[in-house]
């Protein structure tokens, strides 16, 4: 039986979807947490690139949430159905990526540069960057696979980050909305959504 080790703070951040990923597919995995100093001198020496999340699967330590993420829904069966669709999925998932590094920003940011930051990406940034995204989805997921994926997963928690910091009302996007309801009543999921713990973000 494969051994999963999952390192990241306690947080949600980057990491959510694949700890999603594995709910969905109630697959066992070590799920390691730390803080603070614990990072600092016990973790980062052992990582990569210096950086989490990183997947130890069977002492192989894989680096980077979008190349962990592709590798499980291939895995567990949640990607396109060949190469090629899951390359589509891929370029989805990159456009996703671009929108998380501006979250990121904001959210790191200082109160007064968030106070000029965020509305500019509710009034333009996020309607045109969403208004793309979502001409990818079809039938309630991205274009590529007909069921589940792992960028319906990355998009869902990309869309929860938006909705709970940034004031972005995803019934202004139908499909987007659509998917994350489908990605939300996967029973698996549904479940460690109840379940999980509760950390600061």
């Amino acid at each position: 039986m494969t051994s999963y080790k999952l390192y990241y703070f306690n947080a949600r951040g980057a990491v959510e979807p694949i700890r999603i990923i594995f709910a969905q597919a109630d697959v066992n995995y070590e799920d390691i947490r730390f803080e603070g100093e614990d990072w600092t001198h016990k973790f980062k020496p052992d990582t990569p690139f210096g950086r989490v999340p990183v997947l130890e699967v069977d002492g192989i330590k894989l680096a980077g949430m979008v190349n962990i993420l592709r590798y499980l829904g291939v895995k567990f069966g949640m990607a396109g159905k060949d190469e090629l669709a899951n390359a589509v999925l891929g370029g989805a998932s990159d456009y996703i990526s671009d929108i998380a590094a501006i979250l990121s920003k904001m959210f790191f940011s200082k109160d007064d540069e968030k106070a000029k930051m965020i509305p500019e990406f509710q009034e333009k940034t996020a309607p045109t960057m969403l208004n793309i995204l979502q001409k990818h989805i079809k039938s309630g997921h991205f274009i590529g696979s007909d069921t589940l994926s792992w960028v319906d997963i990355h998009a869902f928690c990309i869309c929860d980050n938006m909705t709970r910091y940034f004031g972005i009302k995803l019934a202004d996007y139908p499909e987007l909305q659509k998917l994350c309801d489908g990605v939300a009543a996967q029973p698996n999921i549904k479940k460690w959504l109840e379940t999980r713990p509760d950390t600061h973000h």
